[in-house]
């Protein structure tokens, strides 16, 4: 009986495998079909086609001169790889973004996480891997940690718990000056903090438009202000008004903001215009802003500013930077706009 088994056992693996080689002979064929093509009757192999000159077999059927009639600059030591083709499916969605934590999440989080680190290294101190600390004597606490060994040598005592206490206070002192930043370092961390990164593209451009900016000390206030926040621009004085553009990072945009929108008194005017004056009504000063957004490079290199007497003029600045839309924008900008 078990004999019976074993041969038909032997018959199944022997017809299970004459099935797999037949249909692995399929796929090559089917394989071999794919990569053939008919050109002019002659069946050719796609990836011979470069190296054949007139694209098909019928000019290596004689051996001879194969040099000849084969593309030899193509034959090199190199193996050609196939360029690598993406499977034609949807991109995977982009992962989940972080969940925004609260001040009170954060700081239970970091509280969590001391009290693991400080778990797992009592856990440590139990098995003995690491060393208990010793335990941290005052004078506040000498009897009530050292008990009847405090009786025996008073003096000594102290003097060993004074050099642990100052030992301890130096360990603090160099902790700190390990963390100390060294000046290149706070250099750096004061610039981060008042400039953007500078590695951020988006480069945000605001429009002011001043009635007059004939006053040296607004005038000085508007150049100054922006080199010192690093931006790039200019400041265009005409006849009629001024255009004061200026290019920069987020932070720095929103400081001088504030210094042409708050800071600066544009309705005063210098001694001698107000005794000229004293009978003209005009309009007064302000400043305006006429427009802010982002751009994609700065049109700019740094920040100037030009008199222009002629409106012309004035516009042949912008028009040289690529920007003449900004004059344009401010000649047209009304106080209704606000």
């Amino acid at each position: 009986m078990a004999g019976r088994r074993t041969i038909a056992v032997k018959k199944e693996k022997r017809r299970r495998s004459e099935e797999e080689d037949e249909k692995l002979s399929r796929e090559e064929a089917k394989a071999e079909t794919y990569l053939m093509e008919e050109d002019e009757g002659c069946a050719c192999y796609v990836r011979d086609v470069p190296l054949l000159r007139s694209g098909n077999y019928a000019d290596i059927a004689d051996v001879d001169n194969l040099e000849e009639k084969l593309k030899m600059e193509k034959l090199t030591i190199y193996v050609e790889h196939p360029r690598p083709i993406e499977p034609p499916a949807e991109p995977a969605p982009p992962p989940p973004q972080p969940l925004k934590l609260t001040k009170k999440e954060q700081k239970k989080l970091r509280t969590q996480r001391r009290l693991a680190r400080e778990k797992e290294r009592q856990e440590m101190i139990r098995q003995g891997l690491i060393e208990p600390p010793k335990p941290k004597v005052k004078m506040s606490n000498l009897m009530k940690v050292l008990g009847s060994e405090a009786t025996q040598d008073p003096t000594k005592m102290e003097m060993e718990i004074r050099a642990a206490a100052a030992e301890r206070e130096q360990a603090h002192v160099d902790r700190n000056m390990a963390r100390k930043l060294t000046p290149a370092e706070r250099r750096e961390k004061k610039e981060r903090k008042l400039f953007d990164d500078p590695s951020t593209l988006e480069t945000i451009v605001s429009v002011y438009k001043v009635n007059d900016l004939s006053h040296p000390q607004n005038r000085f206030k508007v150049d100054i202000n922006a080199q010192e926040n690093r931006l790039t621009g200019c400041a265009v004085i005409s006849e009629a008004f001024s255009v004061v553009v200026v290019e920069g990072g987020s932070k720095s945009i929103k400081r001088y903001g504030k210094l042409m929108l708050r800071r600066i008194n544009w309705a005063a005017k210098l001694e001698n215009e107000d005794e000229e004056d004293e009978d003209d009504e005009k309009a007064p000063n302000k400043c305006v802003l006429v427009w802010q957004g982002s751009v994609a490079k700065p049109s700019f290199t740094r920040f100037h500013v030009h008199e222009c007497r002629t409106e012309a003029a004035a516009r042949k600045v912008f028009n040289d930077a690529g920007v003449g839309h900004y004059w344009e924008l401010a000649a047209n900008f009304s106080d209704d706009q606000i």
